[in-house]
């Protein structure tokens, strides 16, 4: 089946919620896209994320936001809302914790500007694999992704083939990030997948830097008016190569 078939399915298959017959049909699939393996490693280690957390007393203003958030969703008075209610209209487990780590990244936004920075492109990763849209041009020819751009972006980003060095390309997208539109290219390493946010910002030039944010791994500098973040939950040390063959060619096009 097409991967638009399975991938709203994989958060019940997650939750153990499938029939028989669904969770066959989605144990086939995964054993032979690497795609819909993608989303579901992602959505098991955000999971797992989510409990290693710990509980704290949250912030009034925190969990006053939380309440009018789920108000809407429910309908229910934010002085009456019941947590059990809200699983019982249709929420597992896995799409509960999602919505918890949406208020976490929400709360994170008072922190330092760089802080907030690396939680947002944390979070447009995490988003582009949990609501299908991974790419706006799904192509691993970079003379197809590339021209996608044009007119889109006041700047043209380099779009490198690096199937040679076990990255393939899989496409591209527009995003935001930091108020402002931003190109968003995807590789992949195996099961995992790349995000690299590019956009224009008139700044110094920065050295690459290595950071971990909720799980995953940030490689962030900035070259010649353009800033590159990538990010994945690929190990360090791939991440890195992949970053170095990046930095060495990329290169900005106005």
């Amino acid at each position: 089946m097409p991967c638009e078939d399975m991938q709203p399915k994989i958060e019940a298959y997650l939750d153990k919620e499938l029939t028989l017959s669904d969770q066959r049909a989605m144990e086939e699939h995964l054993a032979q896209c690497s795609r819909c393996s993608a989303l579901l490693n992602q959505l098991m280690a955000l999971s797992t994320a989510i409990k290693k957390i710990g509980y704290t007393n949250a912030p009034v203003s925190l969990r006053r936001n939380i309440k009018n958030g789920l108000k809407e969703m429910t309908g229910e008075s934010a002085d009456s809302f019941n947590w059990r209610h809200l699983l019982g209209v249709g929420l597992g487990s896995a799409v509960f914790s999602s919505l918890l780590a949406g208020f976490v990244l929400t709360s994170t936004a008072l922190s330092p500007l760089q802080s907030q920075s690396s939680d947002e492109i944390v979070a447009a990763h995490v988003r582009s694999m949990m609501v299908s849209h991974l790419t706006d041009v799904q192509s691993s020819d970079q003379h197809t992704v590339k021209p996608w751009f044009n007119g889109k972006l006041d700047f043209s980003p380099a779009v490198l083939d690096l199937q040679a060095q076990g990255f393939p390309l899989i496409g591209g997208r527009l995003d935001y990030l930091n108020k402002q539109p931003v190109a968003a290219l995807v590789y992949q390493r195996r099961a995992h997948i790349i995000n690299i946010f590019i956009r224009r910002l008139d700044a110094a030039a920065q050295p690459m830097r290595l950071t971990h944010q909720q799980g995953y791994n940030l490689i962030h500098w900035r070259k010649e008016g353009l800033d590159y973040s990538l990010v994945s939950d690929l190990n360090e040390k791939e991440l890195k190569q992949m970053a170095g063959f990046l930095e060495s060619q990329l290169a900005p096009k106005s």
